[in-house]
């Protein structure tokens, strides 16, 4: 079950259907460990403790500049907190060794009294003393280094949590979106990769500093302390691990992907759902049943399962060679009985405990050190990642361009497709089309025809695959793209409230002025927020989703009956209606307007959360703040804005199949005016109908 079984190693240009892509010029083996398939080079599998050991000392080579840097960084944050710490975690690498010095004294002081006849009482009190000494100053040590590690932690996480934030943030959609590009560094493998590499450090200063001292004791010498060592070396040579080895892991065990999809559903995300489609039952059923297909077939962790050895073999070695101290002294014995006495079997016995205990927490030390390379490793590749949109160098607007007008957009045979979608059509194809500056355009079709991809492309969140997109009538990929930004404003329905205040929320629309009350006032009048603001007790200053700090621990319901009315108080959420967050949005995007530099505004379906009157009063100042602007509304209802428009591209499929005015359009009979007809033959319907309602009523 656990136990990896091996396969015959293959080439990869043998087409295996059920594996990932690897160079073809590798060849690797592949174990199934439970659930896992994991894949291997075959110069590691065929390479034995050589090619571990090669590996080993290599993986510490390369590393060497990055972990120096992170040390660097470190010391940076703290110098003080830093060099005291590393002080302290060395003192614990020696303390281990004072205590057998004082434990070998008091030893052969009571010895010598008891074979006398007379203790040496004085003798003996000293060495007690200086016991008491060496444990009461490791205690000392102790409290500071761990009333100090939490301040060093703390900082260390903070300083790698901005790293990341910052990391992520810069990317670019494509980027974001492109899975080999996620990475998994977490702020807390930076502490723990510093303590690892602390520990590795001191377990090392403490295992040469009792390398030392019992090679040079009378009783014990150089011949004991190598027989102690055989069982740690070879735990070590036999010592299985994928930290350090170049591996692709997967599963393609369908119970067990099974179990993963359901047991995501429990998430809170999914709750409302789960429980107006009263699915609750059917999850667990299922579940229970993948559980049972899954059957005794291990899902642990591919790192642990491969260290899961095929055979007793090597632990059998193990133990023998633990014996050997045994042994040793034992022979020492016969051979040399006047030279031995209980004490000094015990003070060996001490010194076999010790290092051995010393020997292989240095090699579980070392085990963790090659993790804790590549999680630095992989911290830092975090902020190194390459965005896929090339930023430009030219400024705009362009000065040679009249600016007080809006942006122009031309599509020259543009295709596109989105990295790594399932679909097999294009989202974009082969599009061609000119947008004057200061046009108000609506882009109809049907859902999926390529209407929110076009306005992606217009704001470069993606760059177009195929043809040439021009703005101002050089291509888009010319100019600077935070030029670009500050002169585009967008407004969709995938907008998100951000876990702030309000008047952030709304405030963020224009940076440097965020703290403008009266500013953001204004625009929440504008995007129809004002009276949710008034609403609310804090006003502007609510927080919706604050951070949640607050829990309880064991509370029982009718013994801690208070302090679980605290608790719910505490830090609650409040939420606000789909129509809520939309005007709230558009608040924030009238903020925007303010920077007086908006060229180009994108509305893609901002309004599907709001009544007709709420739409309509959105969608009228939304027009009213056209003046030097180019306005590109994105809808599936007509009626508001068509017929202000100077220009109407009809989509399907990807394509563009009309373009032209609302009067042109309906009178060519096609797509568009079938479209159009659809929800004016819907909104006369209802109206018939609710004539027919009311017509009783009024005449009663």
């Amino acid at each position: 079950m656990g136990a990896p079984s091996e396969k015959t190693p293959k080439s990869t240009n043998e087409k295996d259907p059920s594996s990932p892509s690897v160079d073809e010029t590798d060849a690797f083996t592949t174990l199934n460990l439970g659930v896992w398939r994991v894949l291997l080079p075959n110069e590691i599998v065929s390479g034995g403790i050589i090619s571990t050991t090669k590996q080993k000392w290599n993986s510490i080579v390369l590393a060497y500049p990055v972990v120096r840097k992170f040390f660097h960084d470190i010391y940076q944050l703290s110098p003080h907190l830093f060099v005291l710490l590393v002080l302290l975690k060395l003192w614990e690498g020696v303390e281990s060794v004072l205590l057998l010095y004082v434990s070998d004294r008091l030893l052969r002081v009571i010895e010598v009294g008891l074979t006398e006849g007379r203790p040496d009482v004085s003798a003996i009190i000293q060495a007690l003393v200086a016991r008491l000494i060496c444990v009461t100053v490791n205690a000392v040590m102790n409290w500071a280094r761990d009333y100090i590690s939490p301040i060093l932690e703390d900082r260390i996480r903070l300083h790698f949590k901005a790293y990341l934030l910052q990391a992520r943030l810069c990317l670019d959609m494509p980027t974001a979106d492109d899975n080999s590009s996620r990475s998994q560094a977490r702020a807390g493998d930076a502490w723990s990769a510093f303590e690892n590499l602390c520990e590795a450090s001191m377990r090392l200063v403490g295992l040469f500093s009792q390398l030392a001292f019992i090679s040079q004791q009378r009783s014990a010498g150089p011949l004991f302390t190598l027989v102690v060592m055989v069982r740690p070396l070879l735990t070590l040579a036999s010592e299985r691990t994928l930290w350090l080895k170049p591996h692709v892991a997967y599963s393609d065990n369908a119970a067990y992907l099974r179990l993963q999809s359901l047991e995501s559903m429990g998430q809170s995300r999914f709750k409302g759902d789960i429980i107006a489609g009263d699915i609750a039952g059917w999850i667990t059923s299922e579940y229970h049943r993948a559980r049972d297909a899954l059957g005794d077939v291990v899902s642990q962790s591919a790192w642990s399962l491969y260290g899961v050895q095929t055979t007793p073999i090597d632990r059998i070695l193990a133990e023998w060679a633990g014996a050997l101290p045994t042994l040793y002294w034992a022979i020492s014995a016969m051979l040399a009985p006047a030279s031995f006495s209980m004490s000094s079997i015990a003070i060996l016995q001490q010194y076999s405990s010790s290092l051995n205990y010393s020997l292989n927490m240095l090699f579980w030390d070392f085990s963790r050190v090659g993790k804790s390379f590549t999680e630095i490793k992989v911290l830092y590749e975090a902020g190194e990642v390459k965005n896929q949109i090339i930023d430009g160098e030219l400024e705009y607007p362009r000065p040679d361009v009249e600016k007080s007008k809006g942006m122009e957009i031309e599509l020259r045979n543009v295709s596109f497709s989105y990295p790594g979608g399932k679909s097999k059509e294009a989202a974009l194809q082969d599009i061609s089309f000119r947008i004057p500056a200061g046009s108000l355009v609506v882009i109809v079709g049907a859902n999926g025809s390529g209407k929110s991809t076009l306005i992606k492309l217009f704001t470069r969140m993606y760059d177009t695959q195929q043809g040439t997109l021009l703005i101002d009538g050089l291509p888009i990929s010319e100019y600077r793209l935070a030029d670009l930004r500050r002169a585009q404003a967008t407004l969709t329905q995938d907008h998100k409230l951000y876990p702030l205040t309000l008047a952030e929320n709304i405030g963020l629309g224009y940076a440097e002025h965020v703290k403008d009350n009266e500013m953001i006032m204004e625009a929440a009048r504008d995007g129809g927020a004002a009276e949710l603001l008034e609403k609310f007790k804090d006003g502007v200053e609510t927080t919706l989703e604050p951070t949640m700090t607050a829990f309880g621990y064991q509370l029982d319901d009718d013994k801690h009956k208070a302090l679980k009315d605290v608790l719910t108080k505490l830090e609650k959420t409040t939420e606000v209606s789909g129509g809520e967050k939309q005007r709230l949005v558009a608040a924030r995007t009238f903020m925007r307007f303010k920077t007086k530099k908006i060229k180009l505004l994108c509305v893609d379906e901002p309004s599907s959360a709001l009544d007709p009157r709420g739409e309509f009063e959105l969608f009228e100042r939304l027009r009213q703040t056209g003046e030097g602007k180019t306005m590109i509304f994105v809808t599936h209802r007509f009626g508001h804005l068509t017929k202000y428009a100077d220009v109407i591209i009809c989509m399907k499929e990807g394509k563009v199949i009309e373009l032209g005015t609302h009067k042109d359009l309906m009178a060519r009979e096609g797509e568009y005016a079938s479209l159009y007809n659809v929800q004016a033959q819907a909104f006369t319907e209802a109206e018939v109908a609710t004539a027919a309602v009311s017509e009783p009523v009024a005449s009663s």
